[in-house]
């Protein structure tokens, strides 16, 4: 029994040792609030809002003319491949890829000894048919001189065949002599008729002569075609490449030999997006050839655009372009960086490349904050020397003032503080 009462104390400061702490917690925490709630409030300190400072440009719309960045490539379509025009080996062949070469300078000849000897038969052919012809012409002479004196001795031996008839009948003539003067008159007639024959076929065998006579013309003149062209000279000032044999090596007909590109033959292709194709089909259909700058290797070079392609893609329109002075330092497939210059276009604005943003919004300035605009971007353009955003808004109007400082935070409602107003920004 005397162990009960101790359990009893002992469980009675359990509870003390436990209760007690948070106790002392909750009268703290209700002391801490009870200060709060009951002590003198701070004032409270007002933030005022930034001001970001910033340049601003007027807006002036006025007429301009715009400049597109293109990326071109160079081609040539008026190349020229020089193909063997018979078997033969190459004799010369005093070029190199990529020389320059100007009109009338040797490309490649081949060894005469190989396209001289079909040009010699096809000559003697035609010769020997010109004499089978002039031959004929004095064989039908000799016919029908030939045919008058035959046709008076069939008709003497006609007489005669009918004076030995008329003997005979008197008795006077033997059958014999009738057969002989039979036969004679058959020989006669035979010999007319073979010679009637040869006047009478004489325009078709005239006529065979002269076709043949105009095969072996055709064969002449195909000979020395090779011939002439087995020398082949640069037709104007232009640039070798693609040389694809040797001096010695033995060529096969219509094979490549080299490429040759005139220098008047270089063009530009260059991709136009399809909002600008509409103003630059007009401008052609009038006549005018907008012009355009591009950087070689030789310096600045001026081009003329001629043409839109044929075909359009969701892209663009290929524009192609004409070096207004092609030189040597042109090269098939180079890429190049140009300028062009659009037609003039009114009611645009020309303002600096910072008032962009995105392409397509500028901030004008109102009441000291930021108000967002969407513009149609055309281009650049050069104000003074100076390279500018050319852009079009019904939403702008004289006078109006647009942000020019790039601010990373721009948004619509921004304060801002315009530089050229007094005062510091806070």
């Amino acid at each position: 029994m005397a162990s009960e009462p101790r359990a009893r104390h002992w469980i009675r400061l359990g509870f003390v040792r436990l209760i007690l702490p948070l106790l002392i917690i909750a009268l703290a925490a209700g002391g801490y609030i009870w200060l709060t709630q009951t002590g003198p409030t701070p004032p409270r300190a007002d933030v005022a809002e930034r001001a970001w400072r910033v340049d601003t440009a007027v807006v002036e719309p006025g007429t301009h003319q715009p400049q597109l960045t293109l990326t071109g490539e160079v081609e040539n379509p008026d190349r020229l491949v020089i193909n063997a025009p018979l078997t033969a080996r190459v004799a010369r062949l005093p070029v190199a890829d990529g020389d320059a070469v100007e009109r009338g300078d040797l490309l490649v000849a081949l060894d005469p000894a190989d396209y001289e000897p079909p040009l010699r038969r096809a000559e003697a052919n035609l010769a020997d048919l010109q004499a089978q012809i002039q031959e004929a012409r004095r064989a039908y002479q000799s016919d029908q001189q030939a045919l008058e004196i035959e046709q008076a001795l069939v008709d003497t031996a006609q007489r005669s065949l009918e004076r030995t008839l008329t003997l005979q009948s008197d008795e006077l003539a033997s059958p014999s002599e009738v057969e002989s003067n039979r036969d004679a008159l058959n020989q006669a007639r035979l010999a007319l008729n073979t010679r009637e024959e040869r006047v009478a076929t004489f325009d078709a065998r005239l006529a065979s002569l002269q076709a043949r006579r105009k095969a072996a013309e055709a064969d002449v003149r195909s000979a020395r075609r090779d011939a002439r062209r087995s020398r082949v000279e640069a037709p104007g000032a232009g640039i070798i490449t693609g040389r694809e044999v040797a001096t010695g090596e033995r060529v096969s007909t219509s094979q490549a030999l080299l490429t040759f590109l005139p220098r008047d033959g270089f063009e530009v292709r260059a991709l136009i997006p399809n909002q600008r194709a509409e103003t630059l089909l007009r401008a052609l259909a009038r006549d005018e050839h907008p012009t355009a700058e591009a950087q070689l290797l030789g310096g600045t070079v001026a081009l003329r655009l001629m043409r839109l392609g044929g075909s359009a893609s969701a892209r663009g329109v290929t524009g192609l372009f004409q070096f207004e002075a092609p030189d040597r330092s042109l090269r098939p497939g180079e890429v190049i960086r140009m300028e062009l210059r659009m037609p003039a276009m009114p009611d645009t604005i020309a303002v600096p490349q910072s008032a962009l943003y995105g392409n397509d919004r500028v901030y004008r300035v109102r009441d000291d904050r930021l108000e967002r605009v969407a513009v149609e971007h055309l281009g650049t353009t050069r104000v003074d020397g100076t390279e500018r955003a050319l852009i079009r808004s019904g939403a702008l109007t004289a006078g109006d003032r647009i942000a020019t400082t790039q601010l990373p935070n721009a948004v619509e409602g921004l304060r801002v503080q315009p530089a050229d107003d007094d005062g510091a920004s806070p």
